[in-house]
Protein backbone atom coordinates (compact mmCIF):
# COMPACT_ATOMS: atom_id res chain seq x y z
CA UNK A 1 0.00 0.00 0.00
CA UNK A 2 2.83 2.40 0.79
CA UNK A 3 4.28 1.77 -2.66
CA UNK A 4 0.91 2.62 -4.21
CA UNK A 5 0.70 5.84 -2.23
CA UNK A 6 4.16 6.74 -3.49
CA UNK A 7 2.87 6.75 -7.08
CA UNK A 8 0.34 9.42 -6.10
CA UNK A 9 2.83 11.38 -4.01
CA UNK A 10 5.45 11.33 -6.77
CA UNK A 11 3.35 11.97 -9.87
CA UNK A 12 0.34 13.84 -8.41
CA UNK A 13 -1.46 14.41 -11.75
CA UNK A 14 -4.17 11.86 -12.56
CA UNK A 15 -5.56 11.77 -16.09
CA UNK A 16 -9.28 11.00 -15.94
CA UNK A 17 -10.35 8.88 -18.91
CA UNK A 18 -14.06 8.96 -19.68
CA UNK A 19 -15.38 8.28 -23.19
CA UNK A 20 -18.20 6.58 -25.09
CA UNK A 21 -15.58 5.27 -27.52
CA UNK A 22 -12.98 2.62 -26.71
CA UNK A 23 -10.73 3.96 -29.44
CA UNK A 24 -10.90 7.52 -28.11
CA UNK A 25 -10.26 6.31 -24.56
CA UNK A 26 -7.11 4.53 -25.67
CA UNK A 27 -6.00 7.57 -27.68
CA UNK A 28 -6.55 9.75 -24.60
CA UNK A 29 -4.33 7.49 -22.53
CA UNK A 30 -1.60 7.51 -25.17
CA UNK A 31 -1.74 11.29 -25.63
CA UNK A 32 -1.42 11.92 -21.89
CA UNK A 33 1.38 9.35 -21.59
CA UNK A 34 3.24 11.08 -24.41
CA UNK A 35 2.94 14.27 -22.37
CA UNK A 36 4.53 12.67 -19.32
CA UNK A 37 1.53 11.42 -17.33
CA UNK A 38 1.91 8.22 -15.29
CA UNK A 39 -1.33 8.12 -13.28
CA UNK A 40 -4.61 7.22 -14.95
CA UNK A 41 -8.15 6.48 -13.84
CA UNK A 42 -10.55 5.05 -16.40
CA UNK A 43 -14.32 5.18 -16.00
CA UNK A 44 -15.92 1.78 -15.69
CA UNK A 45 -18.66 3.17 -17.95
CA UNK A 46 -16.18 3.38 -20.84
CA UNK A 47 -16.81 0.62 -23.42
CA UNK A 48 -14.37 -2.27 -22.98
CA UNK A 49 -12.92 -0.67 -19.88
CA UNK A 50 -11.84 -4.09 -18.60
CA UNK A 51 -9.78 -4.73 -21.75
CA UNK A 52 -8.09 -1.36 -21.44
CA UNK A 53 -7.27 -2.09 -17.81
CA UNK A 54 -5.80 -5.45 -18.76
CA UNK A 55 -3.61 -3.87 -21.44
CA UNK A 56 -2.29 -0.86 -19.53
CA UNK A 57 -2.00 -2.36 -16.05
CA UNK A 58 0.91 -4.46 -17.34
CA UNK A 59 3.04 -1.43 -18.21
CA UNK A 60 5.80 -0.36 -15.85
CA UNK A 61 5.43 3.34 -16.72
CA UNK A 62 1.66 3.48 -16.22
CA UNK A 63 -0.25 3.23 -12.95
CA UNK A 64 -3.87 2.70 -13.89
CA UNK A 65 -6.98 2.36 -11.77
CA UNK A 66 -10.70 2.85 -12.21
CA UNK A 67 -13.32 5.36 -11.13
CA UNK A 68 -17.10 5.54 -11.31
CA UNK A 69 -17.16 2.20 -9.49
CA UNK A 70 -20.68 1.70 -8.12
CA UNK A 71 -20.58 -1.56 -6.15
CA UNK A 72 -18.36 -4.30 -4.84
CA UNK A 73 -18.92 -6.60 -7.82
CA UNK A 74 -17.74 -3.92 -10.24
CA UNK A 75 -14.72 -3.26 -8.03
CA UNK A 76 -13.85 -6.96 -8.10
CA UNK A 77 -14.07 -7.10 -11.90
CA UNK A 78 -11.73 -4.15 -12.20
CA UNK A 79 -9.28 -5.63 -9.72
CA UNK A 80 -9.34 -8.98 -11.52
CA UNK A 81 -8.43 -7.13 -14.72
CA UNK A 82 -5.41 -5.55 -13.02
CA UNK A 83 -6.65 -2.18 -11.68
CA UNK A 84 -4.15 -0.80 -9.18
CA UNK A 85 -6.79 1.24 -7.36
CA UNK A 86 -10.57 1.63 -7.31
CA UNK A 87 -12.41 4.90 -6.85
CA UNK A 88 -16.06 5.75 -6.29
CA UNK A 89 -17.82 9.10 -6.25
CA UNK A 90 -19.32 8.44 -2.82
CA UNK A 91 -18.64 6.39 0.30
CA UNK A 92 -19.48 2.71 -0.20
CA UNK A 93 -18.44 0.15 2.41
CA UNK A 94 -18.80 -2.79 0.01
CA UNK A 95 -16.29 -1.24 -2.39
CA UNK A 96 -13.89 -0.60 0.49
CA UNK A 97 -14.30 -4.18 1.74
CA UNK A 98 -13.61 -5.69 -1.69
CA UNK A 99 -10.54 -3.50 -2.16
CA UNK A 100 -9.15 -4.34 1.27
CA UNK A 101 -9.69 -8.08 0.78
CA UNK A 102 -7.66 -7.82 -2.43
CA UNK A 103 -4.99 -5.56 -0.94
CA UNK A 104 -5.86 -2.84 -3.47
CA UNK A 105 -5.84 0.92 -2.87
CA UNK A 106 -9.30 2.47 -2.48
CA UNK A 107 -10.41 6.07 -2.99
CA UNK A 108 -13.80 7.38 -1.82
CA UNK A 109 -15.59 10.50 -3.01
CA UNK A 110 -16.98 12.98 -0.47
CA UNK A 111 -18.42 16.48 -0.27
CA UNK A 112 -18.67 17.18 3.46
CA UNK A 113 -16.36 16.80 6.48
CA UNK A 114 -18.76 14.18 7.89
CA UNK A 115 -18.50 12.10 4.71
CA UNK A 116 -14.74 12.57 4.64
CA UNK A 117 -14.33 11.33 8.19
CA UNK A 118 -16.64 8.38 7.54
CA UNK A 119 -14.59 7.39 4.49
CA UNK A 120 -11.45 7.56 6.63
CA UNK A 121 -13.03 5.48 9.42
CA UNK A 122 -14.19 2.83 6.96
CA UNK A 123 -10.66 2.47 5.61
CA UNK A 124 -10.35 4.65 2.50
CA UNK A 125 -6.70 5.19 1.58
CA UNK A 126 -7.40 8.53 -0.10
CA UNK A 127 -10.41 10.83 0.20
CA UNK A 128 -11.56 12.47 -3.02
CA UNK A 129 -13.39 15.78 -2.70
CA UNK A 130 -15.86 15.60 -5.59
CA UNK A 131 -17.07 17.62 -7.39
CA UNK A 132 -14.59 20.03 -5.92
CA UNK A 133 -15.44 22.98 -8.20
CA UNK A 134 -19.04 23.00 -6.95
CA UNK A 135 -18.27 22.95 -3.22
CA UNK A 136 -15.85 25.84 -3.02
CA UNK A 137 -12.70 24.96 -4.94
CA UNK A 138 -9.23 25.42 -3.42
CA UNK A 139 -10.52 27.40 -0.43
CA UNK A 140 -12.87 24.56 0.53
CA UNK A 141 -10.07 22.02 0.26
CA UNK A 142 -7.87 24.22 2.43
CA UNK A 143 -10.55 24.37 5.12
CA UNK A 144 -11.14 20.62 4.92
CA UNK A 145 -7.44 20.03 5.33
CA UNK A 146 -7.29 22.37 8.32
CA UNK A 147 -10.25 20.64 9.97
CA UNK A 148 -9.10 17.08 9.26
CA UNK A 149 -5.32 17.35 8.82
CA UNK A 150 -4.76 13.58 8.97
CA UNK A 151 -6.67 12.98 5.72
CA UNK A 152 -4.87 12.38 2.43
CA UNK A 153 -6.94 14.29 -0.12
CA UNK A 154 -7.51 14.28 -3.87
CA UNK A 155 -9.29 17.11 -5.69
CA UNK A 156 -11.55 15.97 -8.52
CA UNK A 157 -14.38 17.36 -10.63
CA UNK A 158 -13.71 20.69 -12.28
CA UNK A 159 -9.96 20.98 -11.67
CA UNK A 160 -8.56 23.36 -14.29
CA UNK A 161 -5.14 23.73 -15.85
CA UNK A 162 -4.84 27.03 -13.97
CA UNK A 163 -5.75 25.89 -10.45
CA UNK A 164 -4.39 22.33 -10.41
CA UNK A 165 -1.25 23.38 -8.57
CA UNK A 166 -3.19 25.47 -6.07
CA UNK A 167 -5.04 22.31 -5.06
CA UNK A 168 -1.75 20.48 -4.69
CA UNK A 169 -0.84 22.73 -1.76
CA UNK A 170 -3.38 20.73 0.28
CA UNK A 171 -3.85 17.55 -1.75
CA UNK A 172 -1.75 14.49 -2.45
CA UNK A 173 -2.97 14.53 -6.06
CA UNK A 174 -5.48 16.06 -8.45
CA UNK A 175 -7.64 14.36 -11.09
CA UNK A 176 -7.83 16.26 -14.37
CA UNK A 177 -10.45 15.38 -16.96
CA UNK A 178 -12.23 17.93 -19.14
CA UNK A 179 -9.50 20.54 -18.78
CA UNK A 180 -6.99 18.15 -20.33
CA UNK A 181 -9.32 16.33 -22.71
CA UNK A 182 -11.26 19.29 -24.06
CA UNK A 183 -14.27 18.12 -26.08
CA UNK A 184 -13.37 20.34 -29.01
CA UNK A 185 -9.94 18.72 -29.18
CA UNK A 186 -11.45 15.25 -28.90
CA UNK A 187 -13.93 15.88 -31.70
CA UNK A 188 -11.11 17.11 -33.92
CA UNK A 189 -8.82 14.19 -32.97
CA UNK A 190 -6.29 16.82 -31.96
CA UNK A 191 -4.14 14.50 -29.86
CA UNK A 192 -1.06 16.66 -30.39
CA UNK A 193 -2.64 19.55 -28.46
CA UNK A 194 -3.76 17.22 -25.69
CA UNK A 195 -0.20 15.90 -25.41
CA UNK A 196 1.08 19.47 -25.26
CA UNK A 197 -1.34 20.32 -22.45
CA UNK A 198 -0.21 17.23 -20.57
CA UNK A 199 3.44 18.14 -21.12
CA UNK A 200 2.93 21.66 -19.79
CA UNK A 201 1.45 20.25 -16.61
CA UNK A 202 4.13 17.62 -16.04
CA UNK A 203 6.91 20.09 -16.80
CA UNK A 204 5.47 22.56 -14.29
CA UNK A 205 5.32 19.79 -11.70
CA UNK A 206 8.97 18.95 -12.33
CA UNK A 207 9.93 22.62 -12.09
CA UNK A 208 8.27 22.90 -8.69
CA UNK A 209 10.34 19.95 -7.45
CA UNK A 210 13.64 21.59 -8.34
CA UNK A 211 15.51 23.08 -5.37
CA UNK A 212 15.21 26.84 -5.14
Amino acid sequence: MNQTLKWFEDYKLIATIRSSSTEDAEAMIKAAMDGGFHLFEISMQTPQAVRLIENYSKRDDCFLGVFAVTDGEMAQRAINAGAKFVSSSYVDRDIITVAKHNDVFVIQGVMTPTEAFSAYQFGADLVKIYPVSLVGGPNYVKEMRATLPFLKLIASGGVSLENAFIYLKDCVAVAIGKALFDRTLLRADNWTEITERARQLTQKLEALRLPK
